[in-house]
């Protein structure tokens, strides 16, 4: 018999002398820890209703300027949400290339205003019109209630009506009345444009202002020796207030579909109120030092969405874990210390607002971090939120902690006792 054989046929009797005692060993225990399956360990199911000690909403995400990516709706009395933009300082000389000084803007032509938008999410499928407002005013324009009397046809100084068919690039251009602009720049004012969309049934379009802010470029000379010019947002109010300032430089004006905190029993996620909602843990320390979690699901109630909110699409819910120490006692400080989404292997989920039913979200990963973490770190605290909070006026309602006993969030676990390795 060559040794190459030999090696074979040893190889063949270690493997099976390995798997027979491991194979003698499943009823037990911790017989062959190293080696073999704890069969016997069966799965066990238990459900915490009081695991969720806390809940909360929190409205007005995401906070003025943390996005400039804005989707701009008409949706009858449903949801309208147009764009408000700031020009405030506006160029009044320009230069002649070889020109020993500059000069004095005297005429605006093709003037013309170009954005970007998502044509991956919002992409029309009927015509769109857009117009254009000068909606410069004198009165507190921080306030929606001021800003929506601009919006009127006596300041419209441009307006397209685009077809579906082109919108197959992301830029979009809307001509600006020429006149207009040179008006503000001869007597040095400022510029704040509103845009508003129309069309039939919904429209809807995301305007995508955080990569690309919106800008104005137009000609100040026949000569085209002199480029174009090029006006981007900016903004001097609210006074000394460099914050406010950046956040007024793009921003939304909702009119309608902004819904008001929920009512007791419910906590909200999504919708134009941009809805967040808080849920802290009070899991008991056997089940995470004691057995070893094979699943763990989060068990809401969701009831029908309210009025505006209950629209028939999607809404996705990111869970992400809170990781502000226990130290900090106000929740809305704590819920802005956020894990990204998926940084411990919670995915996402979809919702339909009008739907209703017990739904499901996995956090076995969470429970896990948690156990390693301890409570001395952080609080055992999630935040569910939309990544399309603030865009679209689709709802999620859920039964909170104050509602009916049965349909409180709670939590379901699957788990076997944890065993030790090692000699008895």
């Amino acid at each position: 018999m060559s040794d190459r054989i030999l090696r074979g046929a040893l190889g063949a009797l270690l493997f099976i002398g390995i798997f027979a005692a491991c194979s003698e060993q499943v009823t037990g225990s911790l017989g062959c820890p190293s080696l073999c399956i704890d069969e016997s360990a069966a799965l066990r199911d238990t459900v915490l209703t009081g695991a969720v000690i806390l809940d909360s909403t929190f409205l007005g995400f995401p906070r003025p300027g943390e996005s400039r990516d804005i989707t701009m709706l008409d949706q009858g009395d449903t949801a309208d949400v147009r764009i408000g933009i700031h020009y405030d300082t506006l160029p009044v000389r320009y230069q002649i290339v070889g020109a020993a000084s500059d000069s004095l803007i005297r005429t605006v032509d093709s003037a013309t205003m170009i954005f970007l938008i998502d044509t991956l999410v919002t992409k029309p499928t009927t015509p769109i019109t857009i117009d254009a407002f000068d909606i410069d005013t004198t009165a507190t324009d921080t306030l929606t209630a001021t800003l929506v009397q601009l919006y009127r046809a006596s300041r419209l100084i441009g307006s397209r009506t685009y077809e579906a068919s082109g919108f197959k690039s992301d830029t979009v251009r809307l001509a600006l009345n020429n006149a207009a602009l040179f008006a503000k720049i001869k007597d040095t004012l400022r510029l704040r444009i509103g845009l508003q969309i129309r069309g039939a049934g919904t429209a809807r379009l995301r305007v995508l202002g955080t990569s690309f802010p919106p800008r104005i470029r137009f000609r100040v000379s026949s000569d085209t020796t002199v480029k174009p010019d090029t006006i981007v947002p900016t903004s001097i109010t609210p006074p000394g207030d460099i914050f406010g300032q950046a956040a007024f430089r793009l921003f939304p004006v909702v009119v309608k579909g902004l819904l008001p905190p929920p009512p007791t029993g419910r906590f909200v996620v999504g919708g134009l109120a941009g809805a967040r909602a808080f849920l802290r843990f009070d899991i008991p320390a056997v089940v995470l030092d004691s057995v070893t979690v094979i699943r763990a699901s989060l068990l809401l109630t969701q009831v029908p969405a309210r009025s505006t909110g209950a629209t028939s699409d999607f809404v996705s819910v990111y869970t992400q874990p809170v990781l502000a120490s226990p130290s900090v006692s106000d929740l809305f400080t704590a819920a802005t210390f956020l894990g990204p989404p998926g940084s411990f292997g919670v995915d996402s989920v979809r919702f339909a607002p009008r739907d209703s039913g017990t739904r499901s979200i996995e956090l076995v990963n969470l429970l896990r971090a948690w156990r390693v973490v301890g409570t001395t770190n952080t609080t055992r605290s999630i935040i569910l939120r939309s990544p399309q909070e603030g865009h679209t006026p689709g709802e999620l309602n859920f039964v909170s902690t104050e509602g009916p006993v049965a349909l409180r969030p709670r939590l379901r676990i699957t788990y076997v006792p944890r065993r030790g390795f090692g000699i008895p």
